[in-house]
């Protein structure tokens, strides 16, 4: 009797346990996590380069200067000559080093009939600002800029005939530099820089001061590194990325649907055989998915954007007797209306170039039409209409 009653607990408790278990393993286990979403607020385009060899350059040039100082008669000038090495850290300031240096002539009285000179050096370090990158947005093909500077340095005199003695000083400068882009690598530039010295620096403490040497030159720079600055709009890549996963999350919802869709076949009518005239629309008449972005102010292709102007090339090729529309398009919140028509075209300009000379493309299959900003594709998103889109038609 006791062996029969141990046997039924040992099974009873046996059963309980297996239930348990199964119980257990038969709950959901939930883990829940924190989402961290960081909004990213519409701002300028911020600059940058590849690499710290890009954007550096040296310029030589020569002009005229007088020197400023204790003199009778007209003033005197002389031959001055320069060169500067330097470097743009971004689109709106760089420094650099110059070396000036010549001689002063002066009318100082020594001898009748005999006039004063002195031979100097100089070396300034200057901080120069990009006033048209800083008030008009950055361009890279910009022909004209206005540059304004300013730094210190020190300057070295030596041979004053009327002295013959050596002097030097650590004078302030500042100046204004204008800029001509000749070409991606070579610019033209006029400079006129003046600078403050202490009344000894020729040697003569009386009258003036102030000394000063004005000097105005012209010459060339020389631009090194492939690649200038490039532009980063995390505003605007947040904006398509958004865009994106909203279709992505669209076709879902679509596809959700089919598969819930309960379709009921009702029985098949018997063959009936007639013959149809079938005719296809023309598949060039159409509008193409491709969509070339670009920065502010700006109608340069870049290298992100490259791929959806291979693909329109690529359906040109594989669609022969089809033509193209590219239409340009300008932001309407920037610029004026003039302006953005002009930006418009010339963004739709640089599109076709790279077809034509890189893909080969036929020129005469191409329509160019620059809508400016007085229509806008994308009118709740701004930065969304700095673009040029496509349209195939019949040849």
């Amino acid at each position: 009797m006791k062996t029969n009653f141990f046997y039924l607990a040992v099974a009873i408790a046996t059963t309980s346990l297996f239930c348990y278990s199964e119980s257990a393993g038969a709950q959901a286990i939930i883990v829940e996590e924190d989402v961290s979403v960081t909004e990213v607020v519409p701002t300028k385009p911020r600059y940058y380069s590849d690499s710290h060899k890009n954007n550096w350059f040296i310029s030589i040039g020569a002009g005229g200067q007088t020197f400023l100082t204790e003199h009778v008669g007209d003033a005197q000038y002389t031959l001055a000559m320069d060169f500067a090495i330097g470097k743009w850290i971004s689109p709106y300031l760089g420094f650099r080093l110059s070396a000036m240096g010549g001689a002063l002539h002066t009318n100082w009285p020594l001898a009748e009939g005999v006039m004063t000179h002195m031979r100097y050096a100089a070396v300034y370090g200057d901080i120069m600002w990009n006033m048209f990158n800083t008030f008009h947005g950055y361009n890279e093909d910009r022909v004209f800029s206005i540059i304004p500077f300013a730094g210190a340095g020190g300057i070295y005199s030596f041979h004053n005939t009327p002295y013959n003695n050596k002097t030097y000083a650590f004078p302030i400068t500042a100046g204004i530099k204008l800029n001509f882009r000749l070409s991606h690598y070579v610019d033209f530039f006029l400079e006129g820089r003046g600078n403050l010295i202490g009344d000894h620096f020729n040697g003569i403490v009386e009258g003036t001061e102030v000394e000063s040497v004005i000097s105005a030159i012209g010459g060339f720079s020389i631009k090194f590194g492939k690649d200038r600055f490039k532009a980063y709009d995390a505003y605007a890549d947040q904006m398509v990325i958004g865009d994106l996963n909203n279709r992505v999350n669209a076709l879902r919802a679509q596809l959700n649907e089919c598969e819930s869709r309960v379709v009921e076949c009702p029985p098949c009518p018997e063959a009936v055989v007639e013959e149809v005239t079938v005719i296809e629309p023309a598949a060039c008449s159409q509008e193409l998915t491709g969509v070339v972005r670009f920065t502010i102010n700006s109608a340069v292709v870049s290298n992100e954007e490259m791929v959806n102007v291979y693909n329109i090339a690529q359906w040109m090729k594989s669609n022969p007797s089809c033509n193209i529309s590219v239409i340009g398009y300008a932001d309407k919140a920037t610029g004026t209306p003039e302006y953005n028509k002009q930006l418009s075209q010339r963004r739709a300009e640089s599109v076709v170039k790279l077809l034509t000379e890189k893909y080969n493309i036929d020129r005469k299959r191409i329509q160019i039409i620059a809508n400016g900003s007085d229509s806008q594709l994308y009118p709740k998103n701004n930065n969304w209409n700095r673009i040029v889109v496509f349209s195939g038609s019949v040849q």
